[in-house]
């Protein structure tokens, strides 16, 4: 089952034209951000808790085939930690959360606290033996466990008890189903939710079943919810840029700049997740997350933040050749008697790509403060980074003859094949950079 199907719930619907739809480039230009939530009652009809929902226009339906059920997950978590803020959306209340089994196995839910998220199975899930560990770990954790869209497919006694609330379809079962495995469920222990309840009728049938909650049309369609989308401040790429340049990273002063922006304590946090680094630690504070990384992984995701600020949201492009420049650059100073200047190569490479319309280093950079080698370097004065940039520059251009003066000239005696293998090393790594910091 996709995203959608889960959501018919809610009022998906399909669009009845193209014409109303908002094209992908202008969704990524907007400032705007959006979800929509429906509330979830209890017998008293006091609202219990509310779904979260994705939303990507001002249209209050999901599109189905827009984006994958992973994104979806992702992008409701991350806007409403970051944009809206969790206690702004439910007022207090538990907010449920749809889970792919994909999303599952990220470990994402540990962005969550598991006071305020109950973590909302798909029906589509696979109980295979890694997603089951995966529930046992959220259960562990303190996570209440959802089963979406139930409809009377047999659950396995190990996975039933990992699941604490059940949400029965009342528009995929007949009276006649309902009544014959509710009572089962009842007696295993099971919260029952009525879902999809579009009458009276499903109300008072809902609650002689035994279900102690309730959604649907009779009680509230979704609510849209739009904010503006909130970015990085501007002062903390001036504070990253200053350690970014310095020869021994502080791990305390990047902390405490983290520490001081949400969104970017969300950017490392999903980050160190999916790093090898993670291996199942629970991650406690900033600092251990950047413990974790390591000083050489934590300068180039800083890196790579505050070239995604700077460049244009459509840029990746570009950000991949800065990238490749940076690790080519990275590469000549360690094959070289300069291997102190390998970090100072590898900005200055990744520097490179915010100069494309002549600009000077000052104008670009601004407020932000590198170290004079760099950027002489990038400004195009003659010293060994700016060499190295050259030398990357010719490769790139197939410039062989100026390729050669270049390596004659810093007296680096290398074949055109071996600076082949550096340049293939430095796409390898670059792309595999950038698949880590994937969004």
């Amino acid at each position: 089952m996709d995203y959608a199907k889960s959501e018919r719930r809610d009022g998906y619907m399909k669009p009845k034209n193209n014409n109303n739809q908002v094209s992908p480039a202008s969704e990524n230009s907007s400032s705007l951000v959006y979800l929509a939530r429906q509330p979830i009652f209890n017998a008293n009809h006091t609202v219990y808790a509310y779904e979260l929902l994705y939303r990507s226009t001002e249209q209050n339906v999901f599109v189905p085939n827009s984006v994958s059920n992973e994104e979806a997950t992702s992008t409701v978590i991350s806007e409403s930690i970051l944009n809206f803020g969790i206690n702004e959306i439910t007022n207090g209340k538990k907010a449920f959360i749809n889970f792919a089994d994909g999303f599952l196995l990220t470990q994402a839910a540990y962005l969550l606290d598991p006071g305020q998220f109950t973590i909302e199975i798909l029906e589509s899930v696979v109980f295979t033996i890694e997603v089951i560990d995966a529930l046992h770990t959220l259960k562990a954790a303190g996570f209440v466990i959802a089963l979406d869209d139930y409809a009377g497919s047999s659950i396995s006694p190990e996975v039933l008890d990992l699941i604490d609330i059940i949400k029965i379809d009342f528009q995929l079962t007949t009276r006649e189903q309902r009544a014959a495995f509710a009572p089962g469920l009842i007696r295993a222990g099971k919260i029952l939710l009525a879902e999809k309840v579009e009458t009276k009728e499903n109300v008072e049938e809902a609650r002689a079943l035994g279900c102690q909650l309730f959604q649907g049309y009779y009680f509230s369609k979704p609510v849209m919810m739009k904010k503006n989308r909130m970015d990085i401040a501007s002062s903390s790429y001036v504070k990253l840029s200053r350690e970014i340049t310095q020869p021994t990273i502080d791990l305390d002063k990047v902390a405490y700049i983290i520490n001081w922006d949400a969104h970017l304590t969300y950017k490392l946090l999903k980050r160190v997740k999916t790093l090898r680094y993670y291996r199942g630690n629970v991650i406690n504070s900033i600092k251990q997350a950047l413990v974790l990384m390591g000083e050489e992984e934590v300068r180039r995701w800083m890196m790579l933040v505050f070239i995604r600020g700077v460049l244009d949201s459509r840029s990746d492009e570009r950000i991949r050749t800065g990238l490749i420049r940076a690790f080519m650059c990275e590469k000549l100073a360690q094959e070289t008697r300069h291997a102190q200047l390998a970090s100072p190569a590898f900005t200055t490479g990744i520097f490179s790509v915010l100069l494309y319309d002549s600009v000077s280093p000052e104008e670009t950079f601004g407020d932000v403060e590198i170290p004079a080698i760099i950027k002489a370097a990038l400004a195009g004065e003659d010293n060994i980074l700016r060499s190295f940039l050259d030398i990357t520059f010719c490769y790139e251009n197939g410039d062989w003859e100026g390729l050669d003066q270049m390596l004659k000239k810093i007296r680096l005696e290398l074949k055109h094949g071996e600076l082949t293998n550096f340049y293939l090393h430095s796409v390898s790594a670059a792309d595999e950079l950038l698949a880590k910091d994937s969004h």
